[in-house]
């Protein structure tokens, strides 16, 4: 029954924690910024990555040639792409994460102001952008090599990773930390919070396919009057499929907002106005130090 009263304690937080990051997005929608513009420059970046292949299909390779080379390439290249990669999407969620902390203490939280002390954090970022790379590579080189158990082995340590590191981000702009100590604090901080961690990427997993039903609906329903009215038709499947992405960041927004929330929490036993005092501080609280 104490375990049952537990996990229950923790779906009633992790319901109120993710209320709470829909009211802060709600209240302040130019935080999806963010999120848009690192989702811009990384389809930017992988498509001057991939230059080479549509180099070869337009001299005479065929572009399976030209995937072949790509996936073919050193590890060396795949190393430097998942630097920069990696770099432009911490450097953007920490930026959010800057905004969302300022906003929560009461302090002014505009774009600039979290890019300007995103640039601050640059080694921090930068380090961390190393370390997630160096994992990223020696995941993918488990994956190749070891065919579908390699693959098994790389998604359960790409989960494991995934976890550990959950709150890697805030610690790294609120306590500028060096990449290596973030990763400690993040794991000490999710024995407190592990609960918490899991049922928000379950919660966020169910919201999309929930969420995403209407967008499946309405192309649906566009297809089905194609051949009546063709041109409201387009417009509605064009309006659905462009949903889906809009869905992704929203609820990418929330989930960094979420992890902002948990970790200002379990660190310092701060709770975030608008949050039940009690449902909080009958778990963290005798654990927050």
């Amino acid at each position: 029954m104490q375990i049952q009263a537990g996990w229950t304690q923790r779906i009633a937080r992790t319901q109120a924690i993710m209320s709470a990051a829909w009211q802060i997005l709600w209240e302040d929608k130019t935080l999806l910024l963010l999120p848009i513009a690192s989702s811009a420059s990384l389809m930017l970046l992988t498509a001057s990555f991939a230059v080479p292949a549509i180099l070869g299909a337009l001299t005479g390779a065929s572009m399976a040639d030209g995937l072949q080379g790509i996936e073919s390439w050193s590890y060396a290249g795949m190393f430097l792409f998942y630097v920069v990669t990696y770099g432009v999407a911490i450097f953007f969620n920490a930026a959010l994460a800057v905004c969302v902390l300022r906003k929560l203490e009461g302090k002014q939280a505009t774009i600039l102001d979290g890019l300007r002390e995103a640039l601050s954090c640059f080694p921090q970022i930068l380090g961390w952008a190393l370390v997630s790379a160096t994992i990223g590579v020696v995941l993918k080189t488990i994956e190749r090599r070891s065919g579908f158990a390699g693959n098994m082995v790389a998604r359960v340590l790409g989960l494991a990773w995934t976890v550990a590191t959950f709150l890697v981000v805030p610690v790294l702009v609120a306590e500028r930390k060096g990449p290596l100590e973030a990763i400690q604090v993040s794991v000490q901080l999710l024995k407190k919070t592990w609960g918490e961690d899991l049922l928000a990427g379950l919660g966020f997993g169910l919201l999309y396919f929930f969420w995403a039903i209407p967008g499946a609906f309405a192309f649906v329903i566009g297809a089905g009057m194609i051949a009546t009215h063709s041109i409201l038709a387009i417009a509605i499947m064009v309006l659905a499929i462009l949903y889906f992405p809009l869905l992704g960041l929203v609820l990418s927004t929330m989930s960094t907002i979420f992890d902002v929330v948990l970790y200002r929490y379990a660190s310092t036993g701060t709770i975030t106005p608008g949050f039940d005092r009690e449902l909080f501080q009958g778990s963290f609280l005798s654990n927050t130090k």
